[in-house]
């Protein structure tokens, strides 16, 4: 058995080496590759526009504005409780706040500083959040919440950049 496997690898290789000694023969010496012509595409009567279409002008952004309308006063019982929000530094910032009917409000590009008055029937639902506008380049920021109407006044201050958020504990 081991002569037949013999005989066999022999043969192979010698298959091999006559077939690559049969292309070095038969290759004409001096003949290199030669490109073909590059692919052409077909005209299809089609010319680029001579000049560009004007560009629309953007509208001015309109000045900040709550997502929707806050309710400074709640629709029902005597809103014995007046928060003030503020929030303070230089530039723009996204705020969020409860109104008074617990609703979560968004002014986005708010011009610091930035000060609203709501008055509300209690103060489980206060708290303001601001983001300034580029985390890297971040100026200072401050915001302030101030509490009155039952027993002594509460005021709740946090500094900081980039981002805050007051509220109650």
């Amino acid at each position: 058995m081991g002569i037949v496997v013999a005989a066999f690898v022999v043969l192979v290789v010698l298959v091999c080496g006559c077939l690559c000694a049969a292309g070095f023969l038969l290759d004409e010496p001096g003949s290199d590759p030669v490109a073909e012509k590059p692919w052409v595409i077909p005209d299809d009567g089609w010319t680029p526009p001579t000049r560009s279409a004007p560009i629309p002008e953007r509208p001015s952004p309109a000045p900040p504005t709550p997502s929707k309308q806050p309710i400074s006063r709640p629709t029902s019982g005597p809103a014995p409780v007046t928060v003030v929000y503020e929030v303070t530094g230089s530039g723009t910032a996204d705020i969020a706040y409860y109104d008074a009917e617990s609703d979560l409000m968004h002014v986005d590009g708010a011009t610091l500083p930035w000060r609203t008055t709501i008055r509300t029937n209690g103060q489980s639902r206060v708290m303001v959040d601001a983001t300034g506008p580029d985390i890297n380049n971040a100026p200072p920021i401050g915001c302030t919440v101030t509490i009155s109407g039952t027993g002594k006044p509460v005021v709740i201050k946090v500094q900081g950049y980039y981002r805050i958020s007051c509220a109650p504990e």
